[in-house]
Parts: structure tokens; C-alpha cells; sequence
């Protein structure tokens, strides 16, 4: 090997180990799930987890998820298989969790969802 090919596959390996630090630390707080914080609505937020399946492998009848629980209360918020497709495609999906049935604080959220 000449000096022109160690320059080159040390450099390939410098570039390659800051990548793949970046790419297992966009949102994945194990690995196996991204966590989404939605909308801050009512003074309050919530998280929902994605599993990393369900976006590399979109189910037929897609996901529906119940948030955290704050403020006394949960949400869900369904996403179809098309959402997940379009997630694991790069793209950032956003839907409305359900309404939250606390008398007089009926509210939604919104959450953004992307890989």
C-alpha cells in the first residue's frame, strides 16, 4: 500500500466514526425508539415513542400511541403505514393527538414526527 492509499482509507475511517456518532444520536433514547415531544398546548407538553421497527417496517394497520402522562391526562395519536413509510423515507410527518376529555380543558397537540 503507497502512501496516496493510507491517506485516503485513514481519512474514509476519521469521516466514518463522527457519522455514525451523529446517525445513533438523532432522538433514540435507547436504540430501539425516537421520542417526540408535541406542542406545547395549555401550558404542557407530552412524549410519544416510536419504535424503530415500526418506521424500517410500517405495519399494514399502522401504529396508534398514548402519550405520556401529564397534566392528570394521556393522548393518542395514530399514524398509518403510509406516516411511517414517509418517516423512514426522511420526511417529517405531523398529526393531532386525540382530545383530552378534562372538563373544561378539552385540548390537542400537535407532534412532528421524522427520523
Amino acid at each position: 500500500m503507497n502512501r496516496r492509499e493510507v491517506i485516503f482509507r485513514v481519512g474514509g475511517i476519521l469521516l466514518a466514526i463522527p457519522a455514525s456518532h451523529f446517525l445513533t444520536a438523532c432522538g433514540s433514547d435507547s436504540g430501539n425508539s425516537l421520542t417526540f415531544t408535541t406542542s406545547n398546548d395549555l401550558n404542557h407538553t407530552h412524549t410519544v415513542s416510536l419504535q424503530q421497527s415500526d418506521i424500517s417496517a410500517p405495519p399494514a394497520a399502522g401504529v396508534t400511541k398514548t402519550t405520556s402522562f401529564d397534566d392528570s391526562h394521556t393522548h393518542t395519536v395514530s399514524l398509518t403505514e403510509a406516516d411511517l413509510a414517509s418517516i423512514n423515507a426522511g420526511n417529517t410527518v405531523t398529526k393531532t393527538t386525540s382530545e383530552d376529555e378534562t372538563p373544561n380543558f378539552v385540548h390537542t397537540h400537535t407532534v412532528s414526527f421524522h427520523k
